[in-house]
């Protein structure tokens, strides 16, 4: 059973992804129905059994470091031999790239401040 659904939802977001689909007149929802029907079609599509847990699922990637607060992002532009070196490096050690950066840059900081 689940399969055959998992298959038709499949079928139906690759209609969707060709344009294929169309709205039929009358059946647009706004407003608070269609917030809880969203909400409730999420939580089963995560297997959720709450909003919150299902906004934490579908949030994506758990904060880094510390339990609660911001993860922020550093964004550098690189030359692709740099970039191709790096990626080469973690596949070599089996490690995301983000672990290396997040590693190379505490290893940084701290040799600033011991110089």
């Amino acid at each position: 059973m689940q399969a055959q659904r998992e298959a038709e939802l499949n079928a139906l977001a690759g209609a969707a992804e060709r344009g294929e689909l169309t709205v039929k007149p009358g059946t647009v929802k706004r407003g608070s129905a269609s917030r809880q029907e969203a909400q409730a079609l999420l939580m089963e599509a995560t297997g959720t059994a709450s909003v919150e847990e299902m906004t934490r699922v579908v949030l994506g990637r758990p904060r880094v470091g510390a339990a609660a607060g911001e993860s922020p992002i550093i964004r550098a532009r690189v030359p692709q031999e740099l970039k191709a070196g790096f990626a080469a490096l973690a596949l070599r050690e089996d490690r995301k790239e983000a672990d290396l950066v997040r590693e190379a840059l505490a290893e940084y900081l701290v040799s600033r401040r011991a110089g």
